[in-house]
């Protein structure tokens, strides 16, 4: 049989098993047509308090990396400014040696995949 035969041979067969065998790949890999996973470097850390609270802090790390996915068109025209990278303080009264969740918010129809560091530890600055 020639090779030509061979593929001829049961071709709609064979067309469909592959469409179904890379619909079921893309369905077990978790990665759905039409997104993309991408990085976000140096993305800086915002502390979110009270208006009132005249306390200055020290937040280490001061920037972080994030990864996110989403829809393709969306995800190439992120920029860092669109995400909003924050610990939340305005429930701290003592920050000695305190340690406080990153938390993202990222626009609709994107999600956070990884942040470079969970924690933050924040620190009193001296008004020396």
């Amino acid at each position: 049989m020639s090779a030509r035969d061979a593929i001829l041979q049961n071709f709609w067969l064979k067309f469909f098993s592959f469409v179904l065998a890379t619909m079921i790949w893309f369905a077990i890999s978790g990665t759905p047509l039409g997104t993309m996973t991408r990085k976000i470097e140096r993305v800086p850390i915002t502390v979110m308090k009270s208006a009132n609270d005249p306390r200055a802090f020290h937040v280490e790390p001061s920037h972080v990396d994030v990864t996110v996915r989403g829809p393709i068109a969306e995800v190439q025209a992120l920029t860092a400014k669109q995400l909003e990278v924050f610990i939340n303080l305005s429930d701290v009264h003592d920050t000695a040696g305190l340690k406080k969740q990153i938390l993202v918010h990222t626009p609709a129809g994107i999600a956070v995949v990884q942040v470079s560091h969970g924690e933050a530890s924040i620190s009193p600055v001296n008004s020396d």
